[in-house]
């Protein structure tokens, strides 16, 4: 017989290959459009919809931010691919997740600092 239960955060996390952090901290410009970052891995992001979707990898560029500011003098971009389509939310896969945007990901949602600590 199935399992009936809700998935549970240990159910999800064991689901997930990389972990995945808020974005609170990151904006990102596609296509001209700037929008909110909502959660961000190793692999891809989850942005709030604000832009034309395409089924074609598109460039993007993330700025992190602060204080109500873009540090447009920070970003890093990339390509990156439509995975899906939620209420009011777009999951996005990185092509290719490069060792740069890794690690700007990384410094930008303080997981560097825990590593090093």
């Amino acid at each position: 017989m199935p399992d009936k239960r809700p998935p549970t955060d240990s159910d999800i996390g064991e689901r997930r290959r990389y972990p995945r952090f808020q974005g609170l901290n990151l904006m990102a410009n596609i296509g001209g459009r700037l929008v909110h970052v909502a959660g961000i891995s190793a692999v891809g992001m989850k942005l709030e919809k604000g832009f034309a979707l395409s089924a074609t990898p598109v460039r993007f560029t993330l700025y992190p931010c602060g204080d109500g500011k873009v540090d447009i003098n920070r970003g890093i971009g990339g390509t990156c691919r439509l995975v899906r389509e939620e209420d009011g939310f777009v999951a996005m896969r990185f092509e290719p997740a490069s060792y740069r945007l890794v690690k700007f990901v990384a410094e930008c949602t303080n997981v560097a600092e825990d590593i090093e600590s």
